[in-house]
């Protein structure tokens, strides 16, 4: 796995007292940029082929293959597992037993369901709940990492093993007619016509959670990580170590396993785990000494109210704020081909302006 249990499974006297880390929430905010600015804005880029080019990196590909798109959702459901041991750590510091937590977990789980239910409906402009909907699976996934934390430390090595395996062996034990990731008619796309009365041809599919479940895993073991007292030079060289790692079992196993990010299959794990680790690498680097946290303040805004931007991104942005901008800057069609990205970061800006009114009353969603 990319992360050695010896590295991630610290004793209690080893482990820093519960508090947030600026880092880590810097760069939940770097996601949540991401996303909402759709590629920091460059997927608007029009006017030429190399424009053309730029912006179908920050588009999903239809099928097999990867580009820098393919790394927001597994981002984000990675940026949730780092969440779940400080959230477990300070339930544990009120006296929370494993039934409580377990309730807790499980009411939160349904809330991100419904919440997934009522954006997937917005935007079908009738009520239509798609389990592939990233909230609810983020809630599925989150359930299952809550259980797997119970383990031992190798046993969650052990269960991320089982979940890939058994995520490759549903596809390979019942192939479709070309093969056993046919984006017309693999088992995920038979599952979700016979359970949901849905046909995702080309598309996510419901067992995707047995592969995100890994990702949120490898999130709460950084975290474990990060949260431990070791010093900066030890953390950034497990991080980078474990990114090499990725690296390379993502490519050995590609030609067996094709990266293929809507099947959620090993070798795309391992691939955008890489990108993933080097990404948090850096604001490890950047952001763990005291005497920079507090340039991270931009991002930690929206690190700390990443649901929040997350539901005005999907529910408003595009029915209602882009629109409402637009009126007032003409989508800055004077600047041409530069003009919808600046339209983009604009939008932002008032997102961004909204996690701020909230950060300053300490205001902090929670599904």
């Amino acid at each position: 796995m990319p992360v050695p249990a010896q590295v991630l499974s610290p004793e209690p006297s080893q482990v820093a007292p519960t508090r947030r880390y600026v880092a880590l929430d810097a760069a939940r905010g770097f996601v949540m940029v991401y996303l909402c600015t759709q590629g920091f804005g460059l997927s608007y880029l029009k006017g030429g082929p190399t424009a053309a080019r730029v912006a179908s990196w920050f588009t999903h590909l239809r099928w097999e293959g990867f580009r820098p798109w393919e790394l927001v959702y597994p981002a984000f459901m990675f940026m949730v597992g780092v969440a779940l041991p400080f959230a477990l750590a300070r339930r544990k510091e009120l006296g929370k037993t494993f039934g409580e937590n377990l309730r807790h977990v499980i009411f939160r789980a349904c809330r991100l369901a419904l919440f997934g239910a009522i954006l997937y409906s917005l935007h079908a402009g009738r009520y239509h709940a798609d389990p592939i909907e990233t909230l609810t699976q983020i809630g599925i996934s989150y359930f299952f990492v809550f259980l797997i934390l119970q383990l031992e430390f190798r046993w969650q090595v052990v269960a991320a093993a089982a979940l890939m395996f058994l995520n490759w062996g549903l596809f390979a034990l019942f192939p479709g007619p070309r093969g056993p990731f046919d984006p017309t008619d693999n088992i995920g796309i038979r599952i979700d016509r016979v359970v949901f009365g849905i046909d995702h041809k080309y598309d996510w599919q419901s067992i995707e959670f047995i592969g995100s479940t890994v990702t949120v895993l490898f999130g709460a073991w950084t975290a474990m990580l990060v949260r431990s007292n070791r010093t900066l030079s030890q953390k950034l060289k497990i991080l980078l170590g474990c990114a090499v790692v990725s690296l390379i079992l993502g490519l050995t196993i590609s030609p067996v396993i094709p990266i293929i990010h809507k099947c959620y299959t090993a070798s795309y794990t391992f691939l955008h785990m890489c990108c993933i680790l080097l990404m948090i690498s850096f604001f490890v680097w950047l952001f763990d000494p005291e005497h920079r946290q507090n340039k991270a303040f931009p991002l930690v805004v929206v690190g700390m109210n990443s649901i929040f931007i997350y539901l005005v991104n999907e529910a408003l942005k595009e029915p209602w704020l882009d629109p409402s901008v637009a009126v007032f800057t003409k989508r800055f069609a004077l600047l041409g081909m530069a003009g919808p990205v600046v339209q983009a970061w604009v939008v932002f800006f008032v997102m961004w302006y909204l996690c701020y009114w909230l950060y300053k009353r300490k205001i902090f969603f929670r599904v």
